[in-house]
């Protein structure tokens, strides 16, 4: 399910892959792609990174490489044309929704009152090229980027990386993030949301997100990626979180 107007992610990020969890490397790579497919990233027909594209990017060998994509064939969700290329098979539909932003809002309340913030990281990077695009930011810009984790006792609920204009995030301290909603940050800072784009999909748990969720490698999640504009219509905030499908759900509500 998407509500209006979510752009895509880089075609094929860089991807780490991790050599002491046990998880067969091929296995990693075919969860990286599926996740690609899964959240709309890599669409239906569009051709995916050839052989050696795929052996530098993962830095494994072409033996590899093969493995992560016959599994990837046998399972329907590729296709491998003689003398043109590896292309996606199928995807998800996309279905458009629009809903009140104050409606929205009071769902995300009633869910962070059930969990409590643990802040991972919260620092100055480079904004990656699915965050440019989103924030409508030029090559090189800088943003900041917090990361946190929700937990429900000791249960991890949402994995939630966020990214944000320098000027925006100036006054934000690490501590307010672990006291406050993100929203009422951005209200007291002078950047109260309008409106909300969002994307609800989809995912695999990669190595690092099965580690912080307390998942198996390839477990399925929920993927909601969500960008927030001012009353200016400027970008002020774009949004990833993550959850396991057992702990997090999205449920819409449609009335005649």
């Amino acid at each position: 399910m998407a509500l209006h107007g979510m752009t895509r992610g880089p075609a094929h990020p860089m991807q780490k892959l991790s050599r002491s969890l046990g998880t067969p490397l091929h296995h990693q790579i075919s969860t990286v792609i599926k996740d690609g497919i899964a959240n709309g990233r890599y669409r239906p027909g569009e051709r995916l990174p050839t052989e050696d594209a795929l052996c530098r990017l993962f830095s494994v060998s072409r033996i590899t490489v093969r493995r992560a994509m016959q599994g990837l064939e046998e399972q329907g969700l590729i296709e491998r044309r003689q003398g043109d290329g590896t292309f996606v098979a199928e995807s998800a539909a996309v279905v458009s929704l629009q809903t009140p932003l104050s409606g929205f809002m009071a769902q995300v309340a009633g869910s962070r009152a059930l969990s409590t913030p643990r802040l991972l990281s919260f620092e100055e990077v480079e904004a990656p090229l699915h965050v440019q695009t989103g924030l409508m930011l030029q090559p090189g810009e800088r943003v900041m980027k917090l990361v946190r984790l929700r937990t429900r006792g000791t249960l991890p609920i949402l994995h939630s990386t966020a990214w944000l204009p320098v000027d925006v995030a100036a006054g934000f301290q690490p501590e307010d993030f672990t006291r406050h909603a993100l929203s009422e940050l951005m209200a007291r800072a002078g950047f109260p949301y309008f409106t909300i784009e969002a994307a609800a999909g989809a995912a695999l748990a990669d190595p690092v997100l099965a580690r912080d969720l307390q998942v198996p490698i390839g477990s399925a999640l929920v993927d909601v990626r969500r960008v927030a504009f001012d009353q200016q219509g400027r970008a002020i905030e774009y949004q990833h979180v993550l959850g396991p499908s057992d702990r997090y759900q999205m449920r819409v509500t449609m009335r005649s």
